[in-house]
């Protein structure tokens, strides 16, 4: 028997391969690249049953249980639109609301069929709910092989690779500038904001598909007014007047679930 040093190297790993401890038989398993250590992306869908529809690449809902790509050849497609239901009839459109730019789409033959080495390694660029589908933008990563019309396939959806070094749980102070909020959300999920001056806008950034923020804000000595942008919406309609009462706490908590397009915010006013 050859010493570990001596045999072949197994070649690329695509993430694609199953984990052979999990395996009762060639179509059951978990993908390597839903396992190991952190950091590593969610895995919002695996291995999701479809139907690969070549008979056209128009911008449309391919229909129920299948996807299709947006060029006659797939390896060079720039969107991938996939049904709202898999092959199975069970729903994945839930995915679609908090699947993230820069995360992985990765097709596959299925393992019962005789394609199985056929698969697509795609980075997604953008995310479109229509009605009925998504349209993925996509840019290809590694492939290998050819699908054709009607090839059985598995779906997989994985979030990015979380940012080494970023802390979501991390408490960031915000520093208006000529009345202006700068808020960064890659910097994370909570910030506090001491106005020492009228707070007349407000510009968000790096905004994710979706994410929720809280911002505790601390009035001043001298009472300050806030305006809020015009993408807020309000619980029951009426936007927050912020505390007047000098070193009280109110708490601001914004949703989106559109890349920041509009948010959902509530404010809870007069902490001690």
């Amino acid at each position: 028997m050859p010493k570990i040093s001596e045999m072949t190297p197994p070649g690329a790993i695509t993430g694609l391969e199953l984990i052979p401890g999990l395996q009762g038989n060639d179509n059951a398993g978990m993908p390597l690249l839903a396992l190991g250590a952190a950091p590593r992306g969610a895995v919002l869908q695996l291995r999701k049953p479809f139907v690969a529809d070549m008979s056209a690449t128009a911008d449309a809902d391919p229909g129920a249980g299948k996807l299709r790509w947006n060029n006659a050849a797939p390896a060079s497609a720039s969107t991938i639109y996939i049904n709202d239901a898999d092959a199975d009839a069970n729903s994945i459109a839930v995915a679609w609301a908090s699947l993230t730019v820069g995360g992985f789409l990765y097709v596959q033959g299925s393992a019962d069929g005789t394609h199985r080495g056929n698969w697509q390694k795609w980075q997604i660029t953008s995310v479109t709910d229509a009605s009925g589908y998504a349209k993925i933008g996509v840019s290809l990563q590694a492939s290998a092989g050819a699908f054709t019309d009607a090839d059985t396939v598995e779906l997989t959806l994985q979030q990015p690779t979380p940012s080494p070094g970023v802390d979501r749980n991390a408490i960031n102070t915000l520093t208006p500038s000529s009345g202006n909020v700068p808020l960064d959300c890659s910097l994370g999920d909570y910030f506090k904001l001491a106005p020492s001056a009228n707070v007349t806008g407000w510009t968000i950034t790096n905004v994710p598909l979706a994410c929720s923020l809280m911002i505790q804000i601390t009035q001043d000595a001298t009472a300050r007014t806030i305006a809020w942008p015009a993408s807020f919406t309000w619980a029951g309609g009426a936007a927050g007047v912020v505390s007047t009462g000098a070193g009280v706490k109110d708490l601001l908590a914004i949703t989106t679930f559109d890349g920041g397009a509009s948010w959902r915010a509530t404010l809870a006013k007069a902490f001690a």
